[in-house]
């Protein structure tokens, strides 16, 4: 099941970062994407994260929040 996560940021900000992220060849949602499953690797435990895996629950299927 995937999630959708709404965040609040400055407009002109939001521009500047996309524009400079392009220039980088990546976009928000990919560098956003890569920060989350670096914030679950770092927080979720290695054993929740193996037990989800032998599950099949572990929502590797770009879950969104």
């Amino acid at each position: 099941m995937n999630k959708t996560i709404t965040l609040e940021f400055p407009e002109k900000k939001l521009e500047a970062l996309s524009h400079f992220l392009k220039k980088k060849d990546t976009t928000i949602n990919t560098e956003l994407d890569y920060a989350l499953a670096r914030l679950y690797e770092k927080t979720v435990p290695p054993t929740v994260r193996e037990f989800l895996e032998d599950t099949g629950e572990d929502g590797d299927a770009s879950q969104t929040i």
